[in-house]
């Protein structure tokens, strides 16, 4: 048996003196008998299985307040990804794969253009340094148009502002509802 005061058995929980006496005043920490101390090992338990019963379904306000938390978490994150969006940061997947396509689709058909376009203007050359630099600034050209990124191109957006993607919980009330103003 180990005598301790409240200070002593708060650092030895690992919570503050405040809490060890909210327990108290619920009727989980006792007094040693004549005392103003308490049985640190009989203190221990009641807080083991206080925290166990807790964590399988028997506190059900600790658990709410987990709930409460992790929402409040990913709505942070959520807001911060509406950010990186707005800043153009970051992009949907679908926008991305139908630019790719569309990107791709436009540099095949233009390199398949190539050889017509280029044809006529060697066909009549003997020079093969010049024929070199002819089919060089071709493909050239045909590669720049990979290396153009445009934001808003990628977001559908030809205006430059984003649209509002991700809709709002209807039962979140933590903000205060838009007048239209």
């Amino acid at each position: 048996m180990y005598a301790v005061n409240q200070k002593t058995l708060a650092a030895a929980l690992g919570i503050s003196a405040r809490q060890v006496r909210n327990l108290r005043e619920q009727g989980m920490f006792s007094f040693m008998q004549g005392t103003k101390k308490y049985d640190l090992t009989t203190c221990v338990s009641e807080y083991i299985e206080f925290k166990v019963k807790a964590e399988t379904g028997s506190g059900t306000s600790i658990n709410k307040e987990k709930e409460q938390a992790e929402h409040e978490r990913l709505k942070k994150e959520i807001t911060k990804i509406k950010l990186r969006k707005l800043r153009k940061e970051v992009h949907e997947a679908a926008d991305v794969e139908e630019f790719l396509n569309n990107m791709l689709l436009g540099f095949r058909a233009r390199l398949l253009s190539v050889p017509g376009k280029v044809a006529p203007q060697i066909l009549n050359e003997s020079d093969i340094n010049r024929i070199i630099k002819l089919l060089n600034d071709e493909f050239l050209e045909v590669l720049d148009e990979l290396s153009e990124y445009d934001p808003d191109a990628i977001n559908n957006d030809s205006t430059g502002i984003m649209e509002q993607t991700v809709e709002e919980d209807p039962d979140d009330t933590d903000e205060p509802e838009d007048d239209g103003e």
